[in-house]
């Protein structure tokens, strides 16, 4: 029996495109049940805040059933011996961060001696800006970082700050590119990353060997969410519009509909977690960790549930092939 009612928690505001989609467009309810969706860290009116360090515990608990995101705690509970997280499923392998900056800012390099803003501490955001602007040269010893609170305006702040000339540059979500533009930054090309980032798929695995057909009823509605979010534009610039803009404080259709154009190019048909992707987010805060690196990158990935509706031909009839089902590419630079 599917539970009527499936919860799940953002681990952060970005996540939240793709996962208001999945929630509005009517997928679930093709699959019998509603998604519940809160946000780690954002005062909703008639949501409960869950704070940062709540996440883990409150997927533990039975609070929630599923976690987008936390990308290293698991990591870290098994090497002291819990082994109930587990990722089922990855939506997308790329990093959307972008680098806007000034104009006279034209490579990587530029941006030495100068300051640059990012909007979070996390691995796969500022891990992530670190090894791609190392990989487009620049040294990174002589450029100084500065962190901006994320939360809902965090990326359209660093932007305002960047146009008023309090930074060189800054590490901000996709749609917040867009606002750039409009105030006169550019974006400067860094070098594609692969990096396990935004929606990742994290629950109990107690809880999942319970409530099997629940699993695979969240799993093939993500699978429908992902193609909805592909192949309906209109339908789900509607929803963002309505949903998510006014979290974020987009400022337009261009806005919206870059932000779903960037979304759609990146995320996974068929979603599963690319290797090189858990080798990049497992090296930015796992590998040299003695206390924790005895855990392998691929340990508390389980993907036995997203096979087996892939195995069905499920994806491949969705999509027409498996040829029009292929993931997005990855940069192998990590």
């Amino acid at each position: 029996m599917v539970k009527p009612v499936i919860n799940m928690l953002a681990s952060d505001i970005s996540h939240m495109p793709l996962l208001v989609v999945w929630r509005d467009s009517g997928v679930t309810q093709r699959h019998g049940f509603e998604l519940a969706l809160d946000i780690a860290n954002a005062r909703q009116e008639g949501r409960p805040f869950v704070g940062m360090p709540e996440r883990g515990p409150r997927l533990l608990d039975g609070t929630y059933d599923f976690l987008s995101g936390l990308h290293i705690e698991p990591y870290q509970a098994r090497a002291r011996g819990d082994k109930r997280f587990v990722y089922l499923a990855q939506a997308q392998n790329d990093w959307d961060d972008r680098i806007v900056a000034t104009q006279e800012i034209l490579s990587a390099r530029d941006l030495e001696g100068k300051k640059v803003i990012v909007t979070s501490g996390a691995p796969c955001v500022y891990g992530n800006l670190r090894h791609s602007l190392e990989l487009g040269g620049a040294n990174l010893e002589r450029i100084e970082f500065v962190t901006m609170q994320r939360g809902g305006w965090g990326g359209h702040d660093a932007v305002q700050s960047v146009a008023r000339g309090e930074a060189a540059a800054a590490g901000i979500d996709a749609p917040f590119g867009r606002q750039g533009e409009k105030l006169g930054l550019h974006r400067v090309e860094v070098p594609s990353v692969p990096v396990i980032h935004n929606a990742t798929m994290c629950s109990n695995i107690e809880w999942v060997q319970a409530n099997e057909e629940s699993v695979f009823a969240f799993l093939r509605s993500m699978v429908d969410a992902i193609h909805f979010f592909k192949t309906e534009k209109d339908r789900v610039c509607e929803i963002l519009e309505r949903t998510h803009a006014p979290l974020i404080g987009l400022e337009g259709p261009d806005e919206i509909e870059h932000l779903q154009a960037t979304w759609a190019s990146l995320l996974s048909p068929k979603p599963f977690p690319h290797p090189l992707a858990v080798w990049n987010v497992y090296n930015l805060d796992v590998a040299h960790d003695p206390t924790v690196n005895f855990i392998g990158p691929f340990e508390i990935w389980n993907t036995s549930y997203l096979r087996a509706i892939d195995d069905s031909q499920y994806i491949d009839e969705l999509y027409g092939s498996a040829q029009q089902a292929a993931n997005p590419a990855v940069n192998a630079a990590i």
